[in-house]
């Protein structure tokens, strides 16, 4: 893995190097035309011409300033709260290891992704995120870990991160219509997806949550027996691994 950076730490631009460009890359490498795009092996981790049009490209899709920079704003789409997008006092997803006893906003953000990748992972975890890692999100992340052939100690350091950035969708912000902070990005294709394996959603995965997306989640939210608002949040993102 090439030099540990925490995503979202950084505004990543054209000759910047680490893990968090890997993982930048591999976001948007696995979104659909013409939101992503793929970018060659010989980039890999490296920010090079082809990752700089990707973002670009990503950039345009959702109206964003197109100058090939991962800020703020790009991260927000990406799924990845940070600066004054996150909440108050809040730690950065992956800016801290994370174990039992820890609490706050990133445990949150830990117990909704886990929730959103696999059933067996709601299913350990027993309950909708409470930003508390409790002995039920140990066992989870050990769950986890073993999948991604990690070491399987139930600690969430640089490497468990970094896979639950390539196999966890959504979680670390709650999704909405009618709100510019919420409304569009990464997680909210991925959300798409997840309530269209579900046969909640029939319209594009265009990454865009409007009526069909917020009709699709008000149906999910009603056969689990949840709030039906329309709004994702904890206890509707623990409803949403297909699998």
């Amino acid at each position: 893995m090439a030099d540990d950076f925490v995503l979202g730490s950084r505004v990543l631009r054209r000759g910047d190097a680490g893990s968090d460009v890997e993982l930048t890359q591999n976001l948007l490498k696995v979104l659909p035309e013409p939101m992503g795009t793929q970018i060659s092996m010989a980039e890999k981790g490296l920010f090079g011409q082809e990752t700089e049009m990707a973002v670009k490209k990503f950039q345009k899709y959702f109206g964003l300033a197109v100058n090939g920079e991962v800020g703020k704003k790009t991260f927000l789409f990406l799924g990845i709260p940070t600066g004054s997008y996150l909440p108050s006092g809040a730690s950065l997803f992956g800016a801290r290891t994370l174990q039992r006893g820890s609490f706050g906003y990133d445990v949150w953000v830990l117990q909704n992704r886990l929730a959103t990748t696999a059933k067996k992972f709601a299913q350990a975890l027993g309950g909708p995120a409470d930003k508390s890692f409790g002995s039920r999100t140990e066992t989870a992340v050990k769950t986890f870990q073993q999948d991604v052939h990690l070491t399987a100690d139930g600690v969430v350091g640089p490497k468990t991160f970094f896979q639950l950035y390539n196999f966890a969708g959504m979680g670390a912000r709650k999704l909405q219509r009618n709100r510019g902070d919420r409304n569009r990005g990464y997680d909210v294709y991925w959300l798409q997806r997840s309530l269209k394996d579900q046969g909640y959603y029939e319209g594009k995965l265009d990454a865009i949550f409007g009526p069909l997306t917020e009709e699709a989640v008000k149906k999910l939210q009603t056969a689990v027996g949840i709030k039906v608002d329309g709004v994702v949040g904890a206890q509707t993102f623990y409803h949403l691994a297909s699998f």
